[in-house]
């Protein structure tokens, strides 16, 4: 992979959504990322997050 392959919303969802997983605030992910409200850092981290406690899960020990 190369720098082309990223773009600012990906990298900022990978953090928002690695910071919220590992129990960061809210508010730390917003002065990170530049968010102006919890509702956009939440849409951020739902889109990320969207496979956790999800029924797939259960093929990982397959």
């Amino acid at each position: 992979m190369n720098e082309n392959e990223f773009a600012a919303y990906s990298l900022r969802s990978l953090l928002s959504t690695s910071a919220a997983m590992m129990g960061m605030a809210d508010i730390a992910i917003m002065k990170q990322t530049g968010h102006k409200t919890r509702e956009m850092v939440d849409r951020y981290v739902q889109s990320g997050t969207r496979y956790n406690n999800n029924a797939s899960c259960i093929f990982k020990n397959i």
